[in-house]
């Protein structure tokens, strides 16, 4: 006889899920083209320039560049599209969204003339790494059905941890298989309770096979990804000038991410072997993590023109909490409907997760009052990408994966700047690289920004516009439909500065 486990706090403790991947290590670790309209309009070529507070963000030794004290903040307009091919089907989504994309603030300290130190500031800024609102689509016809998603947790598992007795209740048994077997039995679980799936021996307790309700043959499916949420980064910077020649910073970063995903497949067939001809499968998973990092910076003065700067970015150190909540829907062939709602929501045990570091070098040209050009070159080594504890063969498999098929991946940014009295004209290139050594999972990123600037009196207004395009795959499910849909995505964004010299 099961023990069920009635708890105020509904807890479960998977042993695996499907949420803790690293592709959504990755997701929740990247950092989209961020901050002012000014760092924005030269695709953040700001490594050995500083004098702008998302600049701050990419070198800590930006601050100090101020010649004065400055605060501003900014508004972003973000259009999100994807185009998604499945079996041939190509399905077009699109999500626009305005946020404040930045806020902040520097103190300036001119030191006494002869001093060793020249000048140091103090600074604190915001800025939006990630926004997370999107929408993905894929609608095709495959060959492979949902059901084996199901099947495949199922199997092994013995028919009487499925079977419902007189005195719990579907959502009692649920929480149990989750605090028991893990996340794995749950969806076992689902599939049979909502006729997806049936024992090939009933009389048997102990069996531990099943088979699909769906029949064989084609599946017209439709899967739906919307996501929501941020990811950001608030940076308290501190740094000095050195004889009016070098520049230092460093700054500490306290990082926040919070997110939610609704995921859902809609499935129909007529095939002649089928029982069950129509399957809706939700998912809402909720993610909150807080993670600490450090960078130091350095921008030097060769020449009253040249200037070069270098940053190195510490790992970035999460912890991650994350809960999920499931219901599944079927149709049978004589007309019948089976509904699945545990209204249970699975509190997954909180992990560490650690983002990658990196190193990078800028060179900048001033052309006196009237321009500038500046390229940077980062490298981050995402096969360093680690979940903790290692103790759990979930997140050693997770690991091992990032070792053997994540890479190093570079970034060029090349920025450039002309003024005209009072106006200021800026554009931009980045290119990066996939962090998968397979680009048929993800391929490089491309973008482009231009930008212009007025300024009258100590009042700054900035406005940029850039785009950005990628390709990658969506996978459906990590075993049974584990198919992938091509996705084809371009994000353009306009971005609005206020800025105040004080």
């Amino acid at each position: 006889m099961k023990k069920v486990l009635i708890l105020s706090a509904l807890i479960a403790g998977a042993l695996f899920s499907n949420a803790q991947s690293v592709a959504d290590g990755l997701l929740y670790t990247g950092q989209d083209l961020k901050g002012t309209a000014r760092f924005r309009g030269l695709s953040g070529a700001f490594g050995a320039l500083g004098g702008d507070l998302s600049s701050i963000g990419s070198n800590p030794a930006s601050s100090v560049v101020f010649a004065n004290n400055y605060a501003g903040l900014s508004l972003a307009i973000t259009g999100n599209e994807n185009d998604t091919n499945y079996f041939d089907n190509t399905t077009n989504t699109s999500i626009n969204d305005v946020n404040l994309n930045q806020a902040g603030g520097v103190l300036v300290f001119e030191s006494a003339d002869n001093r060793k130190i020249s000048k140091f500031a103090l600074s604190l800024n915001y800025d939006l790494n990630r926004n997370f609102d999107n929408s993905i689509n894929a609608r095709g016809t495959s060959p492979v059905s949902v059901s084996q998603y199901f099947l495949n947790n199922a199997n092994g598992i013995a028919l009487d941890n499925f079977v419902v007795r007189p005195e719990e209740t579907v959502s009692e048994l649920y929480q149990f298989l989750g605090q028991e077997f893990g996340f794995g039995a749950q969806q076992g679980f689902l599939g049979y309770e909502s006729f997806l799936l049936d024992s090939t021996d009933d009389s048997d307790i102990d069996n531990t096979n099943y088979v699909s309700n769906t029949g064989t043959g084609s599946f017209n499916q439709d899967y739906l990804v919307q996501t929501s949420g941020y990811s950001s980064k608030i940076s308290f910077n501190g740094a000095l000038e050195l004889d009016n020649k070098w520049s230092l910073g460093i700054n500490l970063n306290s990082h926040v991410i919070s997110t939610e995903r609704f995921t859902s497949i809609q499935e129909n067939n007529s095939n002649t072997d089928a029982s069950i001809d129509n399957v809706r499968f939700n998912n809402s998973l909720f993610t909150d993590a807080n993670g600490f990092s450090f960078q130091l910076g350095l921008i030097g003065k060769l020449t009253n023109s040249l200037r070069v700067g270098a940053t190195y970015e510490s790992p970035t150190w999460y912890t991650v909490e994350e809960s999920q909540i499931q219901d599944i829907a079927t149709s049978s062939t004589n007309g019948s409907t089976a509904v699945v709602r545990p209204e249970i929501l699975n509190l997954f045990e909180p992990y560490r997760l650690r983002s990658p570091g990196s190193v990078t070098g800028s060179l900048a040209y001033i052309f006196g009052k009237q321009g500038l050009l500046s390229i940077d070159y980062s490298s981050r080594d995402y096969s360093q990408l680690r979940f903790n504890p290692d103790d759990s063969s979930l997140f050693r498999d997770n690991n091992s994966f990032a070792s053997e098929n994540l890479q190093r991946a570079a970034s060029i940014r090349i920025g450039g700047e002309y003024r005209i009295n009072n106006w200021t004209l800026r554009g931009g290139y980045r290119m990066e690289e996939s962090p998968y050594e397979n680009e048929a999972i993800m391929g490089d990123l491309t973008g482009y920004s231009l930008g212009i600037g007025y300024t009258w009196g100590k009042t700054v207004l900035d406005i940029s516009y850039d785009r950005s395009e990628r390709d990658f795959s969506q996978q459906l499910f990590d075993t049974g439909l584990d198919t992938r849909a091509g996705v084809q995505n371009s994000m353009d964004n306009i971005v609005f500065t206020l800025g105040f010299n004080l």
